[in-house]
């Protein structure tokens, strides 16, 4: 069944396509991701993957959404799995959970600590980093791991080679790919790339894309994750500032360049962050459907 794949046998195509979502607030925010996932679900992506909040506050939510993909819609779904606020055996039980509702795949992470704690603290008889996470569900289960990978360092490390050197652990631990924090310079995956083959490290690599929409959302990024913003896309932004239409298709051309960049460059597989939106992604995607011949626009 095309929903019981598992990432380590996704990556045998030419090209790769995969959309990320959120847990919703309110209903009415309910009703637009499920609306969402069916649109999107009608391109045929190789999987959907659930976020899950800060400290565990969205875990119910993310779980009824994943297994809603999972048996409803019949897509492949990753689910973010964190040890910010977890113990080894509520790690156990988690995966137990996982794969009572066919969730063969997780994105594990150290994930944020709840909102007001500040900084991250090690739950106890919990996990500290993700590698330490990574390495105890591949001893304890047969699901399909990602990681996440930061081009441009992580914002809470200031020693990029030591958060490199963290990625590698993870693999070493047993992922079975990496997918990239979002970014908008091109440059900084090519220069990711060439390290992780300097280092030996042979599982895909998956670009991390962000379609922006409004100045907003670029203002919150930049805040929170210190990305590099080349001078041409915020300039586009505030040119279009006043005009929603005008800046939504500034920033899908803008996306549009920039993975037929990475395409040029070889790279293949691309994971979507929609802000559970499907419109957007769609028309990027199908701009470049030459590329994508599994996708489906009907």
């Amino acid at each position: 069944m095309p929903n019981a794949r598992k990432i380590q046998n996704l990556y045998a195509y030419n090209t790769h396509v995969s959309f990320e979502v959120f847990p919703p607030k309110t209903n009415q925010g309910l009703k637009q991701i499920y609306q969402t996932i069916a649109r999107l679900k009608g391109m045929s992506p190789d999987f959907f993957s659930v976020t899950y909040g800060a400290g565990g506050s969205t875990a119910e939510k993310s779980l009824d959404i994943a297994s809603a993909i999972t048996n409803l819609a019949q897509v492949t779904c990753v689910a973010h799995f964190t040890c910010a606020h977890l113990s080894r055996p509520q790690v156990l039980e988690l995966l137990q959970s996982l794969e009572f509702h066919g969730i063969n795949n997780v994105l594990a992470l150290r994930g944020d600590p709840p909102q007001g704690q500040g900084t991250f603290v090690r739950p106890q008889d919990g996990f500290g980093y993700a590698s330490e996470l990574v390495a105890f569900i591949r001893e304890h289960s047969k699901v399909g791991i990602l990681v996440a990978g930061y081009p441009e360092g992580h914002m809470e490390n200031p020693d990029k080679e030591d958060d490199f050197r963290h990625l590698v652990q993870k693999v070493e631990a047993g992922a079975d790919g990496i997918v990239t924090q979002l970014f908008f310079d091109n440059r900084f995956l090519v220069e990711f790339k060439e390290k992780l083959d300097r280092a030996g490290v042979q599982v895909p690599l998956v670009a991390g894309i962000f379609p922006l929409s409004n100045l907003k959302q670029l203002d919150r990024i930049a805040s929170m994750s210190k990305n590099y913003v080349p001078p041409r896309l915020k300039a586009g932004l505030e040119k279009w500032a006043n005009d929603p239409e005008s800046m939504e298709q500034f920033g899908t051309d803008y996306a549009i360049e920039q993975v037929q960049g990475l395409l040029d460059l070889g790279f293949r597989d691309f994971h979507f962050y929609t802000m559970n939106r499907y419109q957007q992604t769609r028309n990027i995607l199908f701009a470049l459907k030459d590329y994508f011949p599994r996708l489906k626009f009907d």
